[in-house]
């Protein structure tokens, strides 16, 4: 990862990511190249380029802190499967310390999905956070408790559409995190609909140990 500061808020910032395929073969993508410029509104900075998606970023540093052992729920094979963490487009990031969101359009398949310019896609988070920290990322050590809602919407019809609210609480000395998800889709690699849930939990006993568990649920309906 490279970041090149023009001053103390604006940068461009591009990253690489690597997957070993079913080959065997290693290969590297481009996972984020964009120009962040702050404060373009009062409290809102833009990403431009291929940039962070609205949500992803946001449950990995404030609801599921352990990609190294799983994406979180929407992203997981296992899960929903339904996005992936970055893509073409821009995205319009607000902080204020109750409320914070990103508003974005995209190209709507993803840095490693089919590039596909013609089904450009709305997305959007918008949170609530009822005990303050929305101007910052969450922290281990902080309180709080942040309600969201988050989705996906393509401008063609016929093609994936999902939405779902997730609410996380923090303390000190545990994390409890609930998430739903409903989707409506005629996409060949998706059901006609769906929907899921996903919990988890951090219990931090002694200092650098903790006890960690999560279960995610989703259902497809096939139209039988």
């Amino acid at each position: 990862q490279v970041k090149a500061y023009m001053n103390k808020h604006d940068y461009f910032r591009t990253t690489f990511d690597t997957h070993h395929d079913n080959t065997g073969d290693w290969k590297v993508r481009l996972k984020y190249s964009y120009l962040y410029l702050d404060s373009i509104l009062p409290n809102t900075g833009v990403e431009l380029g291929q940039v962070h998606r609205p949500w992803i970023d946001n449950e990995e540093h404030g609801g599921w802190n352990y990609r190294s052992i799983s994406k979180v729920f929407v992203e997981a094979s296992k899960g929903a499967h339904l996005t992936n963490s970055a893509d073409l487009g821009f995205n319009l990031k607000t902080k204020l310390k109750y409320f914070s969101s990103e508003l974005g359009v995209f190209n709507g398949e993803g840095y490693h999905g089919d590039k596909n310019a013609n089904e450009v896609s709305g997305e959007w988070r918008l949170t609530t956070h009822l005990l303050g920290g929305g101007t910052h990322k969450a922290k281990a050590k902080n309180q709080y408790l942040n309600i969201s809602y988050f989705g996906q919407k393509k401008a063609k019809t016929g093609n994936l559409d999902w939405h779902g609210g997730h609410i996380v609480y923090n303390q000190k000395a545990f994390l409890i995190s609930a998430q739903y998800i409903d989707v409506i889709s005629s996409q060949e690699k998706f059901s006609d609909a769906g929907d899921g849930h996903s919990y988890n939990l951090e219990y931090r006993f002694v200092p650098k140990w903790n006890l960690i568990g999560r279960m995610d649920e989703f259902n497809k309906d096939l139209g039988t």
